[in-house]
Order: structure tokens, then sequence, then C-alpha cells
């Protein structure tokens, strides 16, 4: 990630959003997953470790992606956090 303006839990936020449908949900995870940020000079460093069976690895993943690829999340005290995905 690169341009990250605002709180770095915005990151996991956004990457429990895409495969919980909000980060504040009722019941399990439908895919267990931890994300974990940390800065690498202007850029950050995002790591999200998951448990998914075979058969829904690749979407678990592009959920992951998709959701880092927006580059945006509004929290929950109604500030934006944006970033920009380098990879």
């Amino acid at each position: 990630m690169a341009g990250l303006v605002g709180d770095p839990a915005a990151l996991g936020g956004a990457v429990t959003t895409a495969l919980c449908g909000h980060w504040e949900h009722d019941g399990p995870c439908r895919w267990e997953h931890f994300t974990d940020s940390r800065p690498e000079g202007d850029e950050v460093v995002v790591t999200v470790y998951f448990e998914a069976g075979v058969e829904d690895e690749e979407q678990v993943r592009r959920l992951v992606r998709d959701a880092l690829a927006v580059g945006s999340l509004v929290g929950p005290d109604g500030t934006t956090t944006t970033w920009r995905l380098l990879d």
C-alpha cells in the first residue's frame, strides 16, 4: 500500500467487510482471517492470513484483493481512510 491517510486498522476493516459483510457482524466469520499491516518506508505492507477450503481459496483471495483495491473505507466514526494498492 502507498499513500495511507488515516487509520491503518481500516485495512483490516476493509478485508473483514469483504469477507463477512461488515467489520461488526454476528457469529463467526465464514472464513477465519487476520490482517496484519506494518509500515515499511513510505509504504505499508499488508498480510492477510485466512482459513478457507481449497474450493474457496480463489474466491477469498479475490475478495481480499478487490477490497484493498477500492482504496478507501469509512470508519465507525465517519472518518474516511484512503490508500493505494501497489500489487
